[in-house]
């Protein structure tokens, strides 16, 4: 008797005008996966026999639903959940970024970069005066950003100089919903490892329910979305509409 009980990798792709898949790419360590078929049906209640029995279902509608959960906070994998877009910030250098007017003493403010050195702080006044760090400021490198600590007697804005790294930006909400091809490669480890291949052809992404920062455990983000039709393929054909599980039989 096949048990079942699985292990493996997934992987995305794009997909073509025709339907077809292109470069793969695996999303990591993902410790849940489920696909879930659905089926809308029409039912008819007799009138005979005084007892209102359903005689017919009528099969309407015919769709699915995946969801993984995905341990891997890799850029790749973000732009999936969170329909986002990602840019390349080259490092560089800035002269005279000008902190808010009426900056206070005990406030965080942040540049326009991050991953930030070389900082050097400045007043507003005809011959600006240089700020001291540790006695006027103290810069909060990595996020970029600047701590004001004593602004008696200068004249704002305060400008900074500074020196930042490269880095890769990723707007939220900035593309729109993926459709991948997905395929999940399988272990059965409850029937000696035989590989179970499974094939959705046709996901619509949906965006992260819940994007987790902070916990006591290893973060993970679900991946979800709906398994539509793939009408490049034909209805009669092997592949199906929907997907396909494929085992080895040796």
């Amino acid at each position: 008797m096949p048990y079942f009980s699985g292990q493996g990798r997934v992987y995305v792709g794009a997909r073509d005008a025709n339907g077809n898949p292109q470069a793969m790419r695996w999303l990591g360590n993902v410790p849940e996966l489920k696909v879930s078929l659905n089926v809308e049906t029409i039912e008819h209640k007799e009138s005979y026999s005084g007892q209102r029995l359903t005689d017919l279902q009528l099969i309407k509608g015919k769709d699915g639903e995946f969801s993984c959960a995905v341990e891997d906070f890799s850029i790749e994998n973000l732009e999936l959940t969170l329909y986002g877009q990602t840019s390349a910030v080259s490092s560089g250098t800035v002269t005279s970024e000008a902190l808010p007017s009426g900056a206070v003493a005990g406030g965080i403010y942040l540049l326009a970069h991050q991953f930030v050195s070389s900082v050097t702080v400045r007043d507003s006044a005809t011959t600006p005066a240089t700020l001291t760090e540790g006695t006027h400021y103290r810069v909060h490198a990595e996020q970029g950003a600047i701590e004001l600590l004593n602004v008696t007697g200068f004249t704002q804005p305060f400008r900074v100089d500074y020196s930042h790294g490269a880095a890769r930006s990723l707007a939220m909400f900035k593309s729109g919903q993926p459709e991948v091809w997905l395929r999940f490669d399988g272990l059965n480890t409850a029937d000696s490892n035989r590989r179970v291949i499974v094939d959705l052809y046709r996901v619509a992404l949906n965006p992260s329910k819940d994007f987790s920062l902070i916990g006591d455990e290893l973060q993970k983000f679900e991946l979800s979305g709906r398994v539509l039709a793939d009408v490049t393929k034909s209805d009669t054909g092997p592949l199906g509409l929907f997907g396909r599980v494929i085992q080895a039989t040796v």
